[in-house]
């Protein structure tokens, strides 16, 4: 009775383990319902007449706006259900009544991320080069923006975009001193909430988007969002890019 006592434990104790090693890193949602999308199509107003008379050479000084071809915006809420599931999906009880708190993040790769343990910072500054002497290429702001069709004089490019740094956990690592931006809040910006970084993999092309999750606060406009985050296209080229999204909730 003893040693089935014991083995009982240590079969608990192994699922228990496995339980906390299947979490330990990001994973794929149970599914993810697509909402309306908008872009804006109207800029400025009537066309502004400016008196010319011959002799006079004036100054102008023009304000107006262009929409991005470069970034495509995701805003939304996660819901979901705490669980305790058997290897094959079955519920032995849940917690679907009570509220669902999320605080972690969401992903948007452009490729499947093979190795979540092998995610590193993207160096925009590099050479391309992302670990250890002799591994494949990296990724850095040129091979990113080439591979977006940016030029490097646009003003939306990856340096420009992602121009300070933060710290992001992903798993058990901690990586330190990633490109980082803040997207906006009330139509304006700020720099404490809605925290997005870029990561990839050290030896594969892949960028990797990830957004701090910011639970029920208030958004770019106005109502209230779980996450804000932004990922490249190349909008001259006419093709989707399509990206495959991750979440971590902790």
């Amino acid at each position: 009775m003893k040693m089935q006592t014991l083995k009982t434990i240590l079969v608990l104790a192994i699922l228990i383990i496995a339980a906390a090693i299947a979490i330990a890193e990001p994973y794929g949602p149970d599914g993810i319902t697509k909402g309306p999308s908008e872009r804006r199509t109207s800029f400025g107003g009537d066309p502004t007449a400016v008196n010319a008379q011959a002799g006079n050479i004036t100054q102008l000084l023009i304000n107006t706006s262009v929409i991005t071809k470069r970034w495509q915006g995701y805003y939304g809420n996660i819901t979901g259900t705490i669980t305790l599931d058997d290897a094959n999906g079955h519920t032995m009880y849940d917690w679907s009544a009570n509220d669902f708190s999320v605080a972690g993040k969401v992903f948007a790769a452009n490729n499947t991320v093979s190795n979540w343990t092998a995610v590193r910072c993207v160096n925009l500054t590099g050479n391309g080069t992302i670990g250890p002497t002799g591994v494949q290429p990296g990724v850095n702001s040129t091979i990113l923006e080439n591979t977006f069709g940016i030029a490097r004089t646009d003003a939306d490019g990856f340096d420009e975009t992602f121009a300070t740094t933060n710290d992001i956990t992903v798993g058990t690592n901690t990586l330190a001193n990633c490109p980082s931006t803040h997207l906006y809040i009330a139509n304006a910006s700020q720099t404490t909430k809605f925290n997005e970084t870029i990561l990839t993999l050290y030896n594969e092309s892949l960028i990797i988007f990830a957004a701090q999750l910011e639970p029920s606060i208030t958004g770019f406009d106005n109502r209230t969002w779980d996450f804000e985050m932004i990922v490249a296209n190349n909008g001259d080229s006419g093709i989707l890019t399509p990206y495959q999204f991750y979440v971590e909730l902790t």
